[in-house]
């Protein structure tokens, strides 16, 4: 069993609100080492108003996870002794009542580890979720959150976050918590074990080794996304494979978490002791952005340093990356613009399903098809096609691209009102559902204002992705098109256009990703 579903042995609850004089910086100090992570998931918790917390310890003959991951550390180390691991829930709730489900926020699993040669344990978080505290209201966008459960002995209680390790450097490095956060995403289970991880990068801690300097290489990471069936984009900047912008990469890194899925940046540090992990590199998990719904960048970069651009991407209005760190903690925010190309050096991320061409590529074949019906149909009468032809012809589009699931897809159109309340005819919705495949790239249409304000669009052109991109843009590389009061469709296999009229004569709220 692993560390969710052990139930505790020995427990104590204890009062710790925001209302008491209970010092966060004293119980860690006191009973954890003064852990700065752990000290940063304290400040979540509080942030989220917790007013106790339950305290278990998890004992190894309860607990297979453990069991294993102690054994290993026996292989690796011969003078390891024993480890100890405590398990914190936090509740809003005060201890003298029964916690109701709606109390509790989340936990953390911290783990020690006993050497014979040391005076003081190693100490890690070996796991924790809690719910990112910003939300989308707040700006910040976590698409690939999923529900845990905890199994307590106050209880069973359910949890949606990101899930966040720490390396312990012994058997498992950065590399390998990056990873079990990402694919923690994706996978059925939630969770993927560092045995399993190891065992096929031939990591068996005797003739292999990894932590004290020695971690997994691109080779290693791609043989676990591979057994996982993950497919990636894969981005590299090293000195015999240069990129040519600085942040060319951040592109097709906005574009995977737009899709819902995280991805995975290595880059060099300046400092090989920065952050305590002894290397030259280091790995981290990325699953979300910030928006700045009034930064000047986007209108600013067009009119003084990018006047030839004919549309507005969307990741202008990104202002930071959402990440764990293990040095440093979880949902913390990195700036847009941080990792620069000289640090730079690897991203994998994670798609749905392979595609033949990117999300960059994919936005620029979505307005070469904006533009051709705006100048084929130039005006309408309808209000809303009409400002959209306008806007792109005069270059001022904002283009937001997806990877996504027919099914994803065929919910946003059932769902869809416009601005007087009409949604789209049921035959219309059926047409989409027959026609689509499985998985495609979908680009929405918006313009600056309803983008960043409103969070809505006049509409998007949806393209194949299993397609290589063609030199001219024809019927061929196009699947549909949804416009105010316009509906295009292409019959599989032909190239001829079906177009229909529609009561949806608005503009519609941008795709959201659904997730627990």
């Amino acid at each position: 069993m692993d560390f969710r579903q052990t139930i505790g042995r020995q427990s104590q609850r204890l009062d710790a609100g925001i209302d008491d004089r209970f010092s966060n910086f004293l119980y860690v100090d006191q009973h954890y080492h003064s852990n700065a992570v752990l000290r940063r998931v304290f400040s979540l918790a509080r942030k989220h108003g917790y007013c106790s917390l339950l305290v278990e310890e998890i004992a190894e003959s309860d607990c297979a996870l453990m069991a294993s991951e102690n054994g290993a550390i026996a292989v690796r180390q011969a003078n390891y002794q024993r480890s100890d691991v405590r398990r914190i829930s936090f509740f809003r709730s005060k201890s003298d009542r029964p916690p109701a489900p709606t109390d509790f926020i989340g936990y953390v699993v911290f783990k020690r580890d006993f050497f014979a040669d040391k005076p003081q344990p190693r100490v890690h978080i070996f796991e924790s979720v809690m719910p990112p505290f910003r939300q989308t209201e707040h700006n910040n966008f976590i698409h690939c959150k999923r529900r845990y459960e905890l199994n307590t002995t106050l209880g069973k209680f359910t949890v949606s976050g990101v899930l966040y390790a720490q390396q312990n450097d012994l058997t498992f490095v950065c590399a390998h918590v990056a990873l079990r956060t990402a694919l923690a995403c994706i996978l059925p289970d939630g969770d993927i074990s560092y045995e399993r991880m190891n065992g096929l990068a031939g990591i068996d801690h005797r003739t292999r080794q990894v932590g004290g300097g020695s971690g997994l290489g691109p080779s290693d990471m791609e043989k676990i996304l591979a057994d996982v069936n993950a497919h990636y984009d894969k981005v590299v900047h090293e000195p015999n494979q240069q990129l040519h912008l600085p942040t060319e990469y951040q592109r097709d890194l906005y574009g995977c978490i737009e899709s819902g899925l995280p991805a995975l940046v290595g880059f060099e540090l300046d400092d090989t002791t920065a952050g305590g992990n002894g290397g030259s590199r280091h790995v981290i998990p990325v699953f979300g952005h910030t928006f700045n719904e009034d930064t000047l960048l986007p209108q600013a970069q067009r009119a003084y340093f990018g006047g030839l651009r004919r549309h507005y991407p969307s990741e202008n209005w990104l202002s930071t990356f959402v990440v764990h760190d293990d040095n440093f903690g979880p949902y913390l925010c990195l700036p847009r613009h941080f990792l620069k190309q000289d640090n730079f050096r690897v991203m994998y991320g994670i798609k749905s399903c392979p595609t033949v061409y990117s999300a960059m590529e994919a936005e620029g074949l979505g307005f070469a098809f904006f533009d051709a019906i705006a100048n084929g149909r130039p005006r309408t009468g309808i209000d809303w096609y009409d400002r959209f032809a306008v806007f792109t012809k005069s270059g001022w589009l904002v283009l937001r691209t997806l990877l996504l699931k027919k099914g994803d897809y065929i919910r946003h159109l059932e769902e869809i009102r416009a601005w007087d309340d009409a949604s789209l005819e049921p035959e219309i919705v059926q047409k989409f559902r027959d026609y689509l495949p499985e998985n495609f790239w979908m680009v929405e249409a918006s313009a600056p204002e309803l983008f960043n304000s409103s969070r809505r669009k006049f509409g998007e052109v949806l393209l194949p992705c299993d397609q290589p991109v063609p030199k001219t843009v024809n019927a061929s590389a196009l699947l549909g098109t949804r416009l105010p009061g316009l509906i295009y469709f292409r019959t599989p296999g032909q190239s001829q256009i079906d177009v229909r009229l529609t009561r949806f004569r608005g503009h519609a709220p941008l795709f959201t990703i659904v997730n627990s």
